[in-house]
């Protein structure tokens, strides 16, 4: 010990303690013994630094027994709140570094309800088939997720599901393919769905052409299909109003995720328009508008918050990782489930199969657990039917 750490000391006040040297002692093994129990469990960034200072302490009992009484006190009181902290399930702005250190949390096999968001759709669930209905307003379309039995032949299942499914209870308009039939046929090399409609399309607006022709093109991509055969009462060929002649490949150009909020509250997540060219070669640019939202589709609502910004996205081979700046912050773990899930979906048209989050505020969302990479979902909007 020098001299001025001496002097020092010399200068405290004069006060005693009524343990034994012992007693203290075994008190601060203890402790001590405590926090490298904990140190095998999890990594937090001040279990180091505490058994330093615990080491400290014990060197300064034997000079200041009731000192070190009441700092050890007060050190107590700063651990539990720390571990407190770290283990809540409550969003919270953290470091890069210990996000997916801590959340060890299995994924729940539980269904998770919001309040107002509908999750996606799971690939534990099976396959899905995706059915679009229009807003009141005929602005956009949503894509609804429902489970694909497939026992059953494509218009059976379609038929089940233009039948049971409430969607005015939903405040959405009849799918414009309530009059089609359809059939998918996977013999050849090129799985193709056929969809004939009962009437010529030719007196079609540009809204509803455009609203038939989205409504089957993202049926088509959900059922697998890489052709479309469009058929008028059977006879090869539909017209889609002044645009003429429909397409018969199916796009598969990547779109931009966002939310749709209708007048009975509920969160919906949509497309936006697909991005061609050197537009949609890059994720960038989806994750930008996601952000921003576009200025051309004003009902659209960005994916992404704005208490929230992304960091750095990498791409290696097959799996992504999102990062977000330590001054995000989501609202709610709701807020956070349609986030993730729109970011996810997006990334799979970019042929990503799984995203790490970091830096997301939770251990847990819904069903993921972000201590690993997350297993995209298969579609948007999970519609659960009895």
């Amino acid at each position: 010990m020098n001299d001025r750490t001496k002097s020092l000391l010399s200068q405290l006040p004069a006060v005693k303690d009524e343990r034994s040297k012992e007693a203290i002692y075994e008190n601060i093994e203890k402790q001590r013994n405590e926090q490298m129990l904990k140190s095998t469990k999890k990594k937090t960034p001040w279990i180091i630094p505490g058994i330093a200072a615990v080491i400290v302490l014990l060197l300064a009992v034997f000079i200041t027994p009731d000192l070190f009484n009441q700092n050890n006190n007060a050190s107590n009181i700063a651990i539990t709140q720390s571990d407190s902290n770290e283990t809540s399930a409550t969003p919270s702005i953290s470091g890069n570094d210990s996000k997916a250190e801590l959340a060890t949390l299995a994924p729940t096999e539980e269904p998770t309800v919001f309040d107002h968001y509908i999750p996606a759709f799971q690939q534990s669930k099976g396959k899905s088939i995706v059915i679009s209905y229009p807003d009141p307003e005929s602005t956009l379309l949503v894509p609804l997720s429902f489970s694909l039995d497939e026992s059953k032949s494509t218009q059976e299942n379609i038929d089940f599901i233009l039948t049971n499914f409430p969607f005015s209870d939903y405040k959405l308009e009849r799918s414009p393919l309530s009059e089609a039939t359809f059939d998918l046929i996977t013999t050849s090399e090129n799985p193709t769905l056929v969809v004939s409609f009962p009437e010529p399309g030719d007196g079609l607006s540009s809204t509803e052409s455009i609203m038939v022709n989205d409504s089957v093109q993202q049926l088509a991509k959900s059922l697998g299909a890489d052709q479309i055969r469009w058929q008028t009462n059977g006879e090869e060929g539909y017209a889609l109003g002044n645009f003429g002649e429909a397409d018969p490949s199916v796009n598969k150009m990547p779109n931009p995720y966002y939310l749709y909020e209708s007048s009975t509250g509920e969160h919906f997540l949509v497309i936006g328009p697909a991005l061609q060219g050197e537009e949609g070669a890059e994720m960038d640019v989806a994750l930008s508008l996601m952000k921003n939202g576009d200025p051309n589709f004003p009902s659209l609502i960005p994916a992404i918050p704005a208490s929230v910004s992304i960091y750095s996205f990498d791409g290696n081979g097959s799996e992504a990782t999102i990062a977000f700046t330590e001054e995000s912050t989501f609202a709610s773990e709701e807020e956070a489930m349609q986030t993730i899930e729109a970011l996810m979906l997006v990334a799979s048209q970019y042929n990503y199969e799984t995203i790490r989050f970091e830096n997301t505020g939770f251990n847990e969302i819904g069903r993921y657990s972000l201590d690993k990479p997350l297993t995209i979902p298969t579609s948007p909007n999970g519609i659960p039917l009895n």
